[in-house]
């Protein structure tokens, strides 16, 4: 596909140069570049998916159940641009969908998105201070109180993935089958309905991690308005706090997590209460707040299930994500 012709089509223009390659998708699917195109105030990011004829998966998982993944992450990142993440707008910062194409022949797709740099959002961080890390839970929070719902018999977000997150159990039978045996394997299943039963849901990002937010240089400063986030591949329904625990392993270590989680955990219950009581009666916000503080292990659990199964000496395997996957287990069992 010529990518530079697309935009010059798309966008009337005489001209389309590639700046830079940010990134290449995982496992060697396309990747994501800077373009300059003639008559544009600021440049454009186009992700360019482009299936391999053989995957490059960095740990060996490579397989057609793989593959239809991350096609469908693909589509479900599409749909969300174009029919969903309008509803965010002008409170929650993240990218605009700008043009789109796709072959289905070859399944080479483009998304033409905003650059977050040009508007601001020019830093990435491994590690966050504490106000950084408390902006990020603010714009979990209000992501989520936004797309908060009481389940009912027909999902508001149809296009999406029926249930978010990368690392959903019925999306990785694989990774399930390589777990050695364990009571956390044996109970994988209830950890998931526990979950997905819950009462209350929203949208979830879905890769909620450290790696997807775009800082401003005063984000310290500016709070959520400092703050944007990106890749969409894993939105869908869901309880928040998925996000929120997978945002904090991505960015905190073990010795942090043990100091910070409590008063994390109550920052984000207060900014999502904040949020939800604009269009919630307060009794139907509490109610929904004390759900998910009683599953918050279980969400902690989930995810350690995913990282047994797909890389076990991931560094996120700690002893607080034990301690986390521990109560859980605990309270399937009925041990207070």
């Amino acid at each position: 596909m010529n990518i530079e012709q697309f935009l010059c089509q798309t966008f009337s223009s005489k001209q389309a140069i590639k700046l830079a390659r940010l990134q290449t998708l995982w496992s060697g699917y396309g990747e994501i570049a800077r373009y300059e195109v003639q008559g544009l105030s600021q440049p454009v990011i186009v992700k360019h998916i482009a299936p391999p004829s053989q995957s490059a998966h960095p740990y060996q998982w490579d397989s057609d159940l793989s593959h239809q993944r991350k096609m469908r992450s693909y589509q479900v990142e599409l749909s969300w641009y174009k029919n969903f993440s309008g509803r965010c707008q002008p409170d929650l910062n993240l990218p605009a969908l700008l043009a789109a194409h796709q072959n289905p022949d070859n399944q080479e797709m483009l998304l033409v998105l905003s650059d977050l740099d040009a508007a601001g959002f020019n830093l990435r961080h491994d590690s966050l201070t504490l106000p950084q890390l408390y902006a990020a839970i603010d714009w979990l929070a209000s992501f989520h109180g936004q797309f908060a719902h009481e389940v009912s018999t027909d999902s508001p977000y149809k296009e999406l993935w029926p249930i978010g997150t990368y690392w959903h159990l019925a999306t990785r039978p694989e990774e399930l089958a390589a777990m050695a045996d364990s009571p956390l394997k044996q109970a994988a299943a209830e950890i998931d309905t526990r979950l997905n039963l819950a009462r209350f849901q929203t949208l979830v990002h879905g890769d909620a991690k450290v790696a997807n937010f775009c800082f401003h240089d005063a984000a310290e400063t500016l709070g959520i308005k400092g703050i944007a986030a990106l890749d969409f591949q894993y939105v869908g329904a869901g309880i928040g706090i998925k996000d929120f625990i997978y945002l904090l392993g991505s960015c905190i270590d073990e010795y942090e997590l043990f100091q910070c989680y409590r008063p994390a955990c109550e920052h984000y219950f207060k900014r999502l209460k904040a949020q939800l009581e604009q269009r919630w009666s307060s009794e139907r916000v509490d109610e929904l707040i004390a759900e998910w503080r009683l599953l918050l292990p279980f969400a902690w659990a989930d995810f350690e299930r995913f990282l047994a199964g797909w890389q076990p000496l991931h560094h996120k395997r700690n002893a607080f994500s034990h301690q986390m996957t521990e109560r859980a287990l605990d309270a399937l069992n009925g041990v207070r």
